[in-house]
């Protein structure tokens, strides 16, 4: 019996993001208090991973989760204050649904 230890993360809903902010969405790790911060799943019930960038303008804290076992010693007990969620594979992809690129259908 295989289960997965997760850590969830949270949308940042107070940052603009989306096509009009021409900002990339952005989730951030619940912080340790909260009840909802960590849990278990089966992994026959992850569909896909996803891609996500760290944003470095945004910077670490220390402040979500105090030394664990759950991240790296070599992060220093630090974790990115946000994360950028990489909504597009590629170029190609990206304009295959916004249109405008050579080859790609206009929206």
């Amino acid at each position: 019996f295989d289960i997965l230890f997760v850590r969830w993360f949270g949308r940042a809903t107070h940052l603009p993001s989306g096509f009009t902010a021409r900002r990339l969405p952005k989730v951030g790790f619940l912080h340790e208090d909260n009840p909802d911060a960590f849990g278990f799943l089966d992994p026959n019930n992850v569909i896909r991973g996803i891609h996500l960038i760290p944003s470095f303008q945004q910077g670490t804290t220390e402040e979500l989760l105090g030394p664990s076992f759950v991240r790296r010693e070599s992060n220093d007990n630090q974790d990115w204050n946000f994360y950028n969620v990489n909504i597009f594979v590629d170029h190609d992809m990206f304009m295959r649904f916004r249109g405008g690129g050579i080859g790609h259908k206009g929206s």
